[in-house]
């Protein structure tokens, strides 16, 4: 399957919301936002949203088939957030994920980030041995801040890898 991999730009909110909504749809026990609320939000907030946040797409054939988003962290300076990660069923297991991992460890190092982290639901096994063979690792204690019940988290080291402009 041939894909691409799109960073959105702020006047795709509305590409933002309908990915986001078929993410809640098909898997919404992985986010901490019901489809219901999301349905409600005015169409700004979906703009606010991609310009608030990193927000690459993976595209297959046309069709948007994963999507990840990278943050600011609440507290580390030099750190950043990989937040939002969603693959479409039928394109999962076909380095989709992969490529968006790659994406927001490419965006964290533009930003000279030390270090991206991610919370992850605790049962999600597959994307938690994703996440291990792209290097991240389990952090225990509440260094980086709390995190929600049921999820874990994982943290994988960039300071070793300069930006180079």
């Amino acid at each position: 399957m041939a894909t691409s991999v799109e960073r959105l730009q702020v006047w795709e909110g509305e590409r933002w919301r309908r990915i986001r909504l078929r993410a809640l749809q098909e898997a919404q026990h992985a986010f901490g936002t019901t489809f219901a609320e999301a349905s409600a939000w005015p169409s700004a907030r979906w703009v606010q949203q991609v310009e608030d946040f990193a927000t690459f797409v993976v595209v297959a054939g046309g069709s948007d088939i994963g999507v990840a988003r990278g943050a600011q962290h609440a507290t580390r300076p030099d750190v950043r957030e990989l937040i939002s990660m969603w693959v479409a069923p039928l394109a999962r297991r076909q380095a989709v994920g992969s490529s968006l991992i790659d994406a927001i460890v490419d965006w964290a190092r533009s930003q000279r980030a030390t270090g991206l982290v991610l919370d992850v639901v605790e049962d999600n096994h597959p994307a938690i041995a994703l996440y291990a063979r792209k290097g991240f690792e389990l952090v225990t204690g509440d260094s980086l801040g709390e995190r929600a019940p049921g999820e874990i988290r994982m943290l994988k080291s960039i300071a070793s890898i300069r930006h180079t402009e």
